[in-house]
Order: structure tokens, then sequence, then C-alpha cells
């Protein structure tokens, strides 16, 4: 089977014949790297009517058309069949030799909140252009990226209060300035993520607080996500931006975050109100972006032109818009919003359901990777659909018992 012109696949629904084989292959991976008894001999079998490309095809093959044969747009790799599959036991492992089995499967389960199984999964594979391999690499890269390096399931949990409880005094301070927050959608339904670059200060905050307050607002973006809107826009406000509001450390970090760690979750990008001293800045940025995201980013100037992109009612007033979101008032979180998470019998008991719903998912997952024939696999497809709505729906009891409630649940603009 050849990956090129696979096509998007954005959906676990909506996947081709071939599409549907490279997601096997990365399950086949990663239950095995989790010691999950499963035979990939199906998965990773060439598909009927397919060969190798012979040596002299590749010989054959000018360096023009081999660069025509890449396109951004339809998400084909340049590989060929035989790496972009090859079978490679313990591929996850030989990335993950310092993490242990058991915290990436928790880690998994964990972080995907409102997301299905299968679509996560599938954010990384057409991030690598559905070659297996390096969409497993890169996901068991990412698991020890939250694992050893940034424990984001913690941050988000822990939420703003545990700012106040530790003084994060620099992560205090952009809470309250409301320099980053998520007010309204576009009007493909997904969440803005709004930064007014004029309030950021590189000296207000360490590195390390930055980082997290990041991480925060992003994790905290994918629970507005839905099965609809399934990617988050980012504003980037310039109105009022001067050379002393720039910082380079946070940009990198988050090219680096929705490129490494969050692929295919960018929408838009857009750059409001860019001052004339802005061009030499964009210059370094862009060179630092992904092909794929520098075609989200978006240049705007005035209202006029943010019509086409937000209704009116979710521009926000101090842009002529009707969206009332309050910008110049931040309410400190309040322990007593948080009473549910000290209820350990209720999120005992949701996470028991959830432990069983996983043991289910996980067995019809096998089952469909060792399918016999396309009807038996349908029919499981199936079953990993309906369980991982299960799951996702699961995650909405349990939230409240296990993140601390952010502005957005107490103002009544997040509801999950």
């Amino acid at each position: 089977m050849s990956t090129t012109n696979i096509g998007r696949g954005g959906n676990v629904k909506e996947l081709s014949e071939s599409q549907e084989k490279v997601l096997k292959q990365v399950w086949t991976y990663l239950l095995q790297s989790w010691g999950v008894p499963v035979n990939g001999d199906k998965a990773f079998a060439p598909t009927e009517g397919t060969a190798p490309a012979s040596a002299e095809n590749k010989k054959g093959k000018s360096l023009l058309s081999r660069l025509q044969s890449y396109s951004i747009g339809d998400d084909s790799s340049n590989d060929d069949t035989e790496e972009a599959q090859k079978y490679k036991p313990d591929l996850i492992q030989e990335t993950l030799t310092d993490v242990k089995p058991k915290d990436t499967m928790d880690t998994f389960w964990t972080m995907l909140r409102v997301d299905y199984p299968d679509n996560l999964l599938l954010r990384f594979i057409r991030a690598r252009k559905w070659n297996t391999n390096e969409a497993a690499t890169m996901f068991a890269q990412s698991m020890r990226w939250r694992i050893n390096e940034f424990p984001t399931d913690k941050i988000l949990n822990d939420g703003e209060r545990k700012a106040y409880e530790n003084d994060d005094k620099g992560f205090i301070k952009n809470l309250e300035l409301q320099t980053t927050v998520i007010p309204c959608r576009d009007n493909g339904g997904r969440p803005a993520v709004w930064v007014r670059a004029r309030l950021h200060s590189p000296k207000i905050q360490s590195e390390d607080e930055l980082k997290r307050s990041s991480i925060l607002v992003i994790e905290t973006a994918r629970l507005f996500l839905t099965e609809a809107a399934d990617t988050a826009t980012i504003f980037f406000d310039l109105g009022g931006f001067s050379l002393s509001n720039m910082d380079y450390t946070p940009v990198k970090f988050l090219i680096n975050c929705f490129e490494a760690h969050y692929p295919e979750c960018l929408g838009h990008l857009f750059i409001h109100k860019a001052p004339w001293f802005f061009q030499p800045i964009w210059n370094i940025v862009k060179n630092w972006l992904d092909p794929v995201v520098a075609s989200k980013v978006i240049f705007t100037k005035n209202t006029s032109d943010l019509v086409d992109y937000f209704d009116e009612d979710q521009i926000p007033r101090y842009l002529d818009g009707t969206n009332d979101y309050d910008f110049d008032h931040y309410v400190k979180p309040d322990a007593s919003n948080d009473v549910k998470m000290q209820d350990e019998k209720t999120r005992d008991s949701i996470l028991e359901e959830r432990q069983q719903l996983i043991e289910k998912f996980t067995q019809a997952t096998v089952k469909w990777i060792e399918a016999d024939s396309k009807e038996e696999s349908s029919k499981f497809l199936e079953q990993k659909i309906d369980l991982g709505t299960q799951i996702s729906e699961n995650y909405c009891k349990l939230d409240p018992y296990v993140r601390s409630r952010s502005q957005y649940d107490t103002r009544g603009i997040l509801k999950i």
C-alpha cells in the first residue's frame, strides 16, 4: 500500500481502507508497547494489488518529479512504502527506554479528556502524512515529553488555583492581566485563544511560569473542542504592541508545542494590527514554522477584516464587536468551586466505570486489528467508535471531580 495521495482522514468515522490500515498499524505498536497481546500480521501485510517501488523506478524519478509528488494539502508521504510501513518490533519501546509502559498507557487514557482515542492518534498520523513508523515515533516522543518534562495533566487539573497556593507571582500576574484568554469562537466554531501582546512583559515571570501558564491555556482550549470543531484558533492582537513586549522564548515554545505535541490542533493563527516594525520580527518567526502551520497564518488590520472570520457577537467590544467578555476584571479562583474534588467515592466510581470502558475498547481494538475480513473489521470498528464515545462521555462526568474549576467554568463559558 502506498502512502501517496492517501487523503486527509481527520475522523475515525471517515477513513478510507488505506487510512484505516495505517491506524491499525499505529495501534499495533501502541498496544504491544503496553504489553497487550495483539497479532499485527494482517495490519502490516502488503495490500493486495500493490508492490514496493523498484530500484529502477526510484532511479528513474527525477528530482523535480519527486518534489512535485509531495503536497502539503494531500497529507502524503515521500517515503517509500516499504520504509514508511515496515514493521519494526519494539519501535515505541526504543523511543521510550526511560519511561515505564504503564506510565505511557495511563498518560494516554488521561490526556484524552473529551477527545476520542482514535481521533487523537489520527492527529499524529496526519501530522506525519500517514507514515506509520514516523507517526508512532512522534507519538512516543510526545508521551515522554508529557511524562518527563511537562506534567500537562497535573498542570490542567491543578488549574489557576494552584498558582495562588504556590504564590507563583509571574503566573498570577498573567492571570490577572488576562494576557491570554479564551473569550469566544470563530465562525467555524473553533475556540479562540486571544493573546493581547501589549500586556506581555518578559520580566514579570520566570521562563518556567510562562511555559506552565501556556500549557494551562492550551490544555484548557482542548476542553472546548468538539467533533465538529476539532481545532483551535490563536489570535495575536498586536494593538499597542512595542519592542519591549517582544519575547522570542515563548514564541519558540508555542511553535514547538503545536508542531510536536498538539499536532493538527491549530485551525487559524491571526496576527491583528501588526505595527510597521513587526516585519523583521515576522521574518525571523516564520522561518521557525512548519509550512503547514505557516499556511494557517492570517494577517488582519481592522474589524471589517475580522467579520470574515468571526461573527459580530464573537468579536470583543474593544475591537468594535458585541462580545461582552470582561477583559478588565479577573476573579481569583475560590476553593468552594472545587468541592466535588473532595468526593473521592464518586470520583473512584466514575474511574472504575472508565477502566471497564477502556478494557472493552482495548479488546475491540485487538479484534479489529486481527479481523479476518472487511465485514469483521467494520463490525469491530463500529464497536470502537461507540466505546470511544462512551469514554469521552465518561470524562464529562469525571471532570469536576479531578479538575480545578477555571475562570471559564465559573463564568459559564466552558460547558463540558
